[in-house]
């Protein structure tokens, strides 16, 4: 912080007279005032007025004015702190000689102040500003004009315009290595592609300028074409070099400087900073250097570069150097010399060994922790170290439940609400210097898979932070990577301790007679009337999931009519951890579920709706046992890679669903429950909801804890046990559709859930395979008999073109047309009704109606006819009752245990006797 006194004592402390003379502003004394043209725009006349009084100076041509300060700002084209720097730093012939010896006595006063440290820098500034101004007035030293110091300015001005608008120069220093946009702005970088002569001016004394000076040669082409450029400066801060790199060295002079002797040096502001300096052998050497970190860095000029400037620069300043030059022979004998140079100086001098050529291929092998250590084998003392290092350093990291929060330097992010896609990967970020904390913060959702994402994103934490932003894009890059490698923390399994009573409960329940007609009771006691079948199946397959080849469950109805509460009740039996339930899955999330998240379990979704474009990665864990992707994204370094995330099963799935039709890619993998939905059954949900609220009604809720319980400990007690069927060659089933190949596992599984729900009644047995014991429980010809009875109902209706809804409605149909027919004595195929009349008579929602009754139009069991009315329809009945005795039950003429005991007798019969 410049304090207030300083920035006085600059003010008064200049001749503002000479020093605007000094640099090339010509001013006429005009009374107590000068008077001059002004040199911030086209001054035809003079307009520029100076007040040596006051110290002040004002333009009335243009209205700039102000003190020496503002002057050195608009002069040079820098700001407040920097012009305050270069006046602190003036030679002595530009001091006031006015009120010298109050000065001295402030300064003296001043001192007493400041520590030893202090002391010694500000002495050690003294010597380089006295070093500097003899330099300036050194014999044969090349001395621009003013006017040919202000016209390199502005050609070099307008080269690093260039250098940000042709994308050419940044590449090529990128291909170096060279990557940190704060490093091309420091070093004041451009480009030179030909484009200045066509904004010259018409000006021979311009352009004769230009040739004296290098920019151009003789025939007016640019001497610097196809280089990236660096400026090179004076003490005063004024351009009086230039430096050009080829960026095609085939095709030109690799190395180029302005014509006449070297003079000036680049990044001279290290030397106030440090004693101990680092000499390259170019200056893309030292830019590789800084952008390394390493910013304590000067070039020389090539292997014989180390010229007078440099000597006197580092006189009595610089205490220590280490030479960085090439390692090939002449990169070897050049820092030879430049270290005789140095110690003449009484410099002690550190030669840097690189193990290869130069710094460019170093640093394409090595990183910046590498070169320390170099710097350390060279001076075991070094205390030289990359600024870049520490800004880049991971300083946190802490896995948190939902993400995690890494910090580099002091700069944190914390990311949250990870989200994987194939094409993205979207996180909650929130960016601090403590994100725990109320201090500044940014807070924003980004796509971290997006290039134009991360490039706003790194804006706003460069401003946030005061950091360059290619700096907080490397934070990104590596944030991308973890983000890519984040996994929640895997949760270790819940091993509930099962209590006693519940324990004996469980027992009970798995060691009785009738397991079933136990497991209805207590389905009665959690208040689901009725549908005997559906909850016999829905239990078993939900149990299922314990086995390799699990059962899924469809439940199909009308909206209310208590699909939900079926799946609910089923999942209330089912232990906490053993299942997962969604409103909803969206396509890809399932595919970045941990990896074993879903062995064993089941995934229970409320409405098939609701598995969206889930509904590929639903059917194929389901029959391959696993599901996995392969996603695409970027690493730290930018390129393209591939990750695969992998799904393990088997897994039970549970869905409810309204719809008529489900694509049968999806239903063929299901075992459909339809619900009654009879008048019959809704009086007795009627009767069950009113029972509710009596003193009996109250005493079964009370139970329902006790059921709930006494399930858990079931289900935990079963153990993952092989079944083997011995009966399965007596087996038969339907094979007259392409569906019956995986309807009859399904009529398989059911018999190995019925017979593994039994395990405890059975006696275990053990097979050796390939030296491993493998337990496995048999069925017995009772199991198959339950599964029958269950598969007739569940599975033979997947027998029936229509869906139960469909069925059901094609019914009621008939019964209203055939009744019509009776009253008007006419044949059934005459009898035209409505929508409207089918909404009275069933009672069904004009919605339902619509549903199901497009599948009739469609199979032409109702012929439909439009109206002179336009939407009006009126419909006829094809169907003519065929079967309708029977509808109820669909049988899959399955082997009966009758006839399994029959071919087994005959084959005990057919074997030959002893």
């Amino acid at each position: 912080m410049i304090s207030q006194d300083e920035i006085e004592a600059i003010k008064h402390g200049v001749e503002l007279v000479s020093f605007m003379k000094a640099r090339g502003v010509e001013l006429k004394q005009v009374g107590e005032n000068y008077r001059g043209f002004c040199p911030f725009h086209e001054d035809t006349t003079p307009s520029l007025t100076v007040n040596p009084k006051e110290n002040l100076w004002n333009c009335f041509g243009c209205g700039t004015g102000g003190d020496v300060i503002r002057f050195v700002e608009l002069i040079h084209g820098v700001d407040f702190k920097e012009a305050v720097r270069r006046l602190a730093e003036r030679p002595p012939s530009e001091v006031r000689s006015q009120r010298t010896e109050d000065r001295k006595a402030a300064v003296k006063e001043k001192k007493k102040g400041l520590s030893v440290a202090d002391k010694k820098l500000l002495a050690r500034g003294n010597r380089i500003q006295k070093t500097e101004d003899r330099s300036q007035k050194r014999p044969g030293k090349k001395v621009l004009s003013v006017a040919e110091k202000k016209l390199l300015a502005r050609v070099v001005g307008y080269y690093q315009h260039s250098f940000t608008e042709d994308q050419r120069g940044l590449d090529y220093l990128k291909n170096r290595g060279i990557t940190n946009n704060q490093t091309c702005t420091d070093f004041g970088t451009g480009f030179v592609n030909g484009s200045l002569k066509k904004i010259l001016p018409e000006d021979p004394a311009v352009i004769k300028t230009l040739k004296t000076l290098g920019i151009l040669n003789a025939k007016g082409n640019e001497i610097f074409y196809n280089c990236v450029v660096f400026p090179i400066y004076d003490t005063d801060g004024a351009i009086v070099n230039l430096y050009g790199r080829n960026i095609d060295p085939a095709h030109g002079v690799s190395h180029l400087y302005l014509a006449g002797s070297r003079s000036g040096l680049v990044n001279r502001q290290a030397v106030p900073r440090s004693a101990s300096i680092i000499l390259t052998e170019s200056i893309i050497d030292a830019v590789t250097l800084y952008d390394q970190g390493f910013t304590n860095v000067i070039p020389a000029y090539g292997v014989n570069g180390v010229t007078e400037d440099h000597l006197v620069l580092f006189n009595s300043a610089v205490t220590e150097v280490y030479l960085c030059f090439d390692s090939d022979p002449v990169g070897k004998n050049g820092a030879t010399q430049a270290a005789e140079q140095l110690q003449k100086k009484g410099i002690t001098v550190y030669t840097v060994e690189l193990p290869d050529k130069d710094i460019t291929i170093y640093f394409n092998r090595h990183t910046p922790e590498e070169f320390e250590q170099l710097l350390k084998a060279a001076n075991p003392a070094s205390v030289e170290q990359s600024d870049s290092l520490h800004k880049r350093k991971q300083t946190l990291y802490q896995q948190e439940e939902h993400g995690f929060t890494v910090g580099y330097a002091t700069r944190h992010y914390q990311v949250k609400g990870i989200q994987r896609g194939d094409t993205q990967l979207k996180a909650t970020i929130k960016v601090s210097e403590d994100v725990s904390s109320s201090k500044p913060f940014e807070l924003t959702t980004i796509d971290l898979y997006s290039s134009r994402s991360r490039h706003w994103f790194a804006k706003l934490c460069a401003d946030l932070f005061a950091e360059p932003e290619a700096l907080i894009k490397e934070d990104l890059a590596k944030l991308l990577q973890l983000v890519e490698q984040w996994r929640p923390e895997k949760k270790e399994q819940q091993h509930t301790e099962i209590s006693t009573g519940d324990k004996e409960l469980a027992l009970s329940f798995l060691k009785s007679d009738d397991i079933f007609a136990a497991l209805l009771t207590d389905f009665d006691t959690l208040g689901v009337t009725g549908e005997k079948i559906n909850k016999l199946v829905g239990y078993l397959a939900a149990t299922s999931r314990k086995l390799t080849e699990p059962l899924s469950v469809l439940i199909q109805s009308r909206s209310a009519a208590g699909k939900s509460t079926l799946q609910d009740a089923i999942i209330s039996l089912i232990p906490d951890e053993e299942y997962i339930k969604y409103t909803r899955v969206t396509d890809q999330a399932l595919f970045y579920k941990e990896e074993d998240s879903l062995v064993h379990k089941i995934l229970a979704i409320e409405e098939a709706e609701g598995m969206g474009g889930a509904a590929y990665s639903i059917r194929t864990i389901q029959s391959a046992k696993k599901i996995t992707v392969a996603a695409t994204g970027k690493d730290a370094n930018g390129r393209m890679k591939t990750e695969e995330y992998t799904v393990n099963g088997p897994v039970c799935v549970m869905i409810t669903t309204t719809a008529t039709e489900i694509d049968q890619e999806t239903a063929s993998r299901f075992i459909f429950l339809t619900i009654d939905e009879s008048a019959a059954m809704t009086g007795a949900i009627h009767q069950r909801q009113r029972e509710a609220e009596t003193l009996a009604g109250l005493i079964r809720e009370k139970k329902q804890h006790t059921v709930t319980r006494k399930h858990h400990a079931v289900q935990r007690m079963l153990m993952p046990l092989a079944v083997v069927n011995p009966y399965a060659e007596y087996l038969n089933y339907p094979s007259h559709s392409l569906r019956a190949r995986r309807d009859h596992k399904k009529y398989l599984g059911l018999i190995r859930a019925v017979a593994f729900l039994h395990q405890y009644q059975r006696e275990i047995q053990t097979v050796e395979v390939d030296g491993t014991p493998v337990e496995y429980i048999e069925v017995t010809l009772t199991d198959i008999e339950t599964a029958n009875r269950l598969a007739n109902v569940v599975l033979g209706q997947s027998m029936d073109e229509l869906v139960k809804p469909s069925r059901t409605l094609l019914s009621k149909i008939y019964e209203m047309v055939k009744e019509q027919a009776e009253q008007n004595n006419a044949p059934i195929d005459e009898i035209f009704f409505t929508r409207r009349m089918i909404r009275e008579y069933t009672g069904w929602s004009d919605w339902q109606i619509r549903a199901h009754i497009k599948q009739l139009e469609e199979m032409e069991y109702i012929g439909v006819r439009t109206s002179s009315r336009g939407k009006e329809y009126s419909y006829i009945l094809n169907y003519q009752g065929q079967g309708e005795e029977h509808q109820e039950t669909c049988y899959l003429n399955l082997t009966s245990v009758e006839q399994i005991e029959t071919l087994m007798n005959r084959e005990d019969e057919a074997l030959p006797r002893g």
